[in-house]
């Protein structure tokens, strides 16, 4: 068969050529063999990267005198499509009566072909298939649909169970899946119905067919294009469902100070990230990530909650680059109960001569340098950060006292007085801390929100000292979140 394919295909190419023109040719004859079915198409927000069945026949079991419809619906792929736009394909039915030797042509085109059902007396199988035979100019091969099974039996037998299954668990906007049913027993004859639990998300048809909505023009996140859709079978009063998740990307809800990642599952071949937007109250903002998963680090209530994701696909046609954006999907940040000190800065104030702290008060800048060693344990960037994420309770208040300087070799040295400013301009913070363990009071919140505060402009005051002692000297900063009884 492998030859023949090889065979049929480079006579074609020959055709094309010497003429210039592309005839579809029919595999099937009177006595040939069934054809490979062809791979489902790739579609995404409804655009078709390579043709091929979007539907296709499924398989039934029907009683004598039945009225047995078989339904399939092919689509052209995008570069058919825009370089063939007066071809065109019509859909061929084959039929096998002798166990799948041999087929015979029964229908042509019509997405359906309709039969009565043949007066038996033991249960007996019909095999169809359905080409999506193509006509017109270049070089574009006939799709095959599924061979299909239909069993006929000379009198109804009862379904008892069904299991609903689907052929994806997820589709994105504008393309289709399958849903199928297993009977039992597996000889049962009555017809299975479907239905959707929202039918504008994703409807069904009769044949288990099951159609994505388009993605929606509203970047708002909340429109009605992703989340879960339930389809359900039923046959003889027993029924079963399953779950299809719909949309490119879909809501994510996290608790206050937790990471948010939107994730573009099973991005189609052929198809790249071109990047990634935020949408705050109707203002898009381009991220500059071309990743197919977008985090949203430490997310909050204030800034974050409400707030809508989409990305911009690209793909190649024909050689020229196009672009199509996803669905938008919401993020609900939700106050998680907690009060927590999430972030502390480390200090890396460099050197001073210890001729000049001799004589002289010195005043030494934060570095912003890192550093390590058995007291850092912070981050290097200035960071200082309290989560508030309650909805009752006390006001909050942070602490901080510095503890005397040692030489990093354990000893005590002799450096004088120090004092630490405690700096951030932005947030208005400005505490002078002394380096004599006492606590002082950093700052106080009553409206249950996080405070974040960049302290990378606070420097160490140092008074002159005429014992001063050269060595590296370290300290350590206690920070304190505390809670007044409300």
């Amino acid at each position: 068969m492998e030859v023949w394919q090889q065979i049929k295909r480079l006579g074609v190419s020959l055709f094309v050529l010497l003429v210039g023109l592309s005839v579809g040719i029919s595999a099937h004859a009177a006595t040939s063999a069934p054809q490979p079915p062809t791979s489902p198409p790739t579609t995404i927000m409804g655009i078709n990267l390579a043709g091929g069945f979007t539907q296709e026949p499924i398989d039934s079991n029907h009683i004598s005198g039945d009225t047995v419809t078989l339904s399939a619906k092919g689509t052209r792929n995008i570069l058919e499509t825009l370089t063939n736009p007066l071809g065109s394909r019509k859909y061929v039915w084959w039929e096998s009566t002798d166990g799948g030797t041999t087929y015979n042509k029964v229908g042509s085109n019509s997405t359906t072909y309709t039969f009565t059902a043949p007066s038996v007396t033991s249960p007996t199988q019909l095999q169809f298939q359905c080409e999506y035979d193509f006509t017109g100019i270049g070089l574009f091969y006939n799709e095959w649909s599924r061979i299909a099974t239909v069993t006929i039996t000379p009198a109804r037998v009862p379904t008892t169970d069904i299991q609903v299954t689907s052929a994806s668990p997820g589709i994105y906007n504008g393309a289709s899946t399958t849903v199928s049913a297993t009977l039992t027993p597996s000889t049962a004859t009555d017809p299975i119905t479907w239905t959707s639990s929202n039918p504008s998300l994703a409807s069904v048809d009769e044949y288990g067919n099951v159609t994505a909505t388009d993605a929606s023009s509203s970047t708002s996140g909340t429109a009605n294009d992703h989340g879960i859709v339930t389809i359900t079978g039923t046959s003889n009063g027993h029924s079963d469902s399953v779950k299809i998740m719909v949309g490119a990307l879909q809501n994510v809800t996290v608790n206050e100070g937790s990471d948010a990642t939107f994730t573009l599952k099973d991005l189609p071949e052929g198809m790249t990230v071109a990047n990634w937007y935020r949408v705050q109250d109707g203002d898009v903002t381009a991220l500059n990530s071309t990743s197919t998963s977008y985090t949203v680090s430490k997310t909050s209530v204030g800034g974050d909650n409400g707030t809508s994701y989409y990305a911009t696909l690209n793909y190649t046609v024909n050689g020229s680059t196009k672009s199509v954006n996803t669905n938008s999907a919401l993020l609900t940040v939700n106050k998680s109960g907690l009060l927590a000190l999430t972030a502390v800065p480390n200090f890396n104030f460099g050197a001073v001569d210890v001729g000049t702290l001799i004589d002289n008060d010195a005043a030494l800048e934060n570095t912003d340098t890192t550093t390590s060693g058995s007291a850092y344990d912070g981050n290097n960037n200035g960071e200082l950060s309290v989560m508030d994420s309650r909805t009752t309770g006390g006001d909050w208040t942070l602490t901080a006292s510095l503890a005397p300087f040692t030489l990093s070799d354990g000893t005590d040295g002799h450096l004088g007085t120090a004092t630490l400013d405690l700096y951030d301009p932005t947030s208005r913070l400005d505490e002078n801390i002394p380096d004599t363990s006492t606590a002082t009071k950093i700052y106080t919140s009553s409206d249950y929100d996080g405070q974040n505060f960049d302290v990378t402009d606070s420097s160490l005051d140092l008074t002159a000292d005429p014992e001063i002692a050269a060595g590296d000297y370290q300290s350590v900063v206690t920070w304190t979140l505390s809670v007044a009884p409300s």
